[in-house]
This record gives C-alpha cells, sequence and structure tokens, in this order.
C-alpha cells in the first residue's frame, strides 16, 4: 500500500473513534435505532401481546423513516466535521500528508460511522423481524438497508462539500439543513406540479429524469419496486415497476445515485487542495 493510502487509513481511523465519541452520532445512532425497533414491533395489541410485524411491511414503513433521517445524518455529519478547522487539521496538514489523502480519510472515517449508524438501527429492527415472524422477505430488507444507508452516504458527500466550502461550522450546518430540506421535502412538491401541469399521469421519461435527480425519490422508487411494487401500490405500481425494470430506468437511478455521492466530493476535494487554512 502506498504511503498516502496508508496515511488516510490512518486519518480515517481516527475520524471515525472521534465521530463515535461525539453526541452528534451518538443522539442520531440512539434516535434512528429507537425509532426502526418502534417500526419492526407493531406495538401492543388489544390482547397485550407484541404484534410483529413481517420483514416486508417493515421494509416498507423503515424505507421512509431511512430516507428521511440517513441523509439529514449524512449532511449534518459532513457539514460539522469540515465546517470549521481547530487547529487539529492544521496541525494534520503540516504534516506530510497530501490534502487529498486528509479529506480522502476523514471521510472515509465519517461514512464508516454513517454504516455504523444505518447498520444498527436496520440490524437491531430485524432481529425483532426474526424472532417475531421469520425470515420471509428478508431479501427486501436487505435491499432497503443497504439502498437507503447509500442515499445517508450521498448526504454526506454534499455535507462534506458544504463543510468545505463554508468558513464557520454554523453556515455549513444551516447550509446542510437547507439542503435536506430542498431534497426532502420541496422537491417533491416540485416534482408534483411539474408532472401534473407537463404529463399524463403515467410513468413515464420525466418521472424516471426526476427519480434520478434525488437520491431520495430514486431509492424510495427502486425500494418500492424492490418489495413488489405492483402488489404494494396496484396499477401504479405495475407501470412503476415497469419504468424501472428491463428498459434500464433501474441502471439510471442506480447511476445517478453514484454519481451524486463521486461528483460532490471530487469538487470538495478541489475546493480543499485550494483552501487557505
Amino acid at each position: 500500500m502506498r504511503a498516502g493510502g496508508r496515511a488516510a487509513l490512518v486519518v480515517a481511523a481516527a475520524e471515525f473513534r472521534g465521530a463515535l465519541a461525539g453526541r452528534l452520532v451518538q443522539g442520531f445512532g440512539v434516535v434512528f435505532a429507537l425509532m426502526a425497533l418502534a417500526i419492526a414491533a407493531a406495538g401492543l395489541a388489544a390482547s397485550g401481546q407484541l404484534v410483529v410485524q413481517g420483514f416486508t411491511r417493515t421494509a416498507v414503513s423503515l424505507l421512509s423513516l431511512a430516507l428521511y433521517l440517513l441523509p439529514l445524518v449524512g449532511l449534518v455529519l459532513g457539514a460539522h466535521a469540515f465546517g470549521v478547522e481547530d487547529g487539529g487539521t492544521e496541525l494534520l496538514l503540516a504534516q506530510p500528508i497530501a490534502r487529498g489523502s486528509v479529506l480522502l480519510g476523514r471521510t472515509a472515517g465519517l461514512a464508516a460511522t454513517l454504516v455504523l449508524v444505518a447498520a444498527i438501527g436496520f440490524g437491531l429492527a430485524g432481529m425483532v423481524v426474526v424472532v417475531g415472524a421469520g425470515p420471509a422477505g428478508l431479501a427486501g430488507y436487505l435491499l432497503v438497508a443497504a439502498g437507503s444507508t447509500v442515499v445517508g452516504l450521498t448526504g454526506l458527500a454534499v455535507g462534506v462539500l458544504l463543510g468545505v466550502r463554508a468558513r464557520r461550522r454554523l453556515t455549513a450546518v444551516a447550509m446542510a439543513l437547507v439542503a435536506w430540506v430542498v431534497l426532502a421535502v420541496l422537491f417533491d412538491f416540485a416534482a408534483i406540479a411539474l408532472l401534473q401541469f407537463t404529463g399524463d399521469g403515467e410513468p413515464g421519461p420525466l418521472l424516471l429524469v426526476l427519480l434520478a435527480a434525488n437520491p431520495i425519490d430514486g431509492m424510495r422508487a427502486l425500494g418500492l419496486v424492490g418489495l413488489g411494487a405492483d402488489v404494494l401500490l396496484g396499477p401504479t405500481g405495475a407501470a412503476l415497476s415497469k419504468l424501472l425494470g428491463p428498459s434500464g430506468g433501474a441502471v439510471l437511478v442506480g447511476t445517478a445515485m453514484v454519481g451524486w455521492c463521486v461528483v460532490p466530493l471530487a469538487l470538495a476535494a478541489r475546493a480543499y487542495r485550494r483552501r487557505d487554512f
């Protein structure tokens, strides 16, 4: 392994330990784990016994939670980490380590932290479902878990870019929250309006472009198709499955999600190399 790669791994390990020790990650982790467990357990039935949903129903419910919470975790985590330099970064950059290795290492450590948060939440909920309802539908559940985690990583990539571009932590975090509102809330309203005025009411190329433009909506569609959209949503789900099926729509949306991870990090690396610390 080259020296730059070894340095990046050392930086990643240090960032991972520091992030886990922070209240931000601990708070998000506890909230996600508790909410995932609450979703997995349907609640107390009239008889007082705990009713546990199967994997498919749990995956559908967790998909909505994860696609709101994990991108928020990623955005805030990246912006918070890179939005301020407190002397430690200056000391780190004074060492014979390339700035690209520093950014890659720190981002990798944060990514590992986010993956751990997601794994704990989905893992605990999955264990409850296995014990209470058996393993039926596990494949779809794992698809939702993996896809939701990737969307969280896209949020992290955008958060890192915002943190690098901002000069203050407060500004970076505020920008991250605005980005989350736009992607998680406002984009849907704009997309519905656009489809209403320009579409014919059926899933088509325009919807495919909109799904590719927003990783949250893209993963929501892919997750529902993987869980059986034709059964869950009826004729609309069947049309969505066809749109993301053999025509290559799923490949386009998946490629766009990868782009949401790669492009912001490439831009962040360029800005990081030029930043005056």
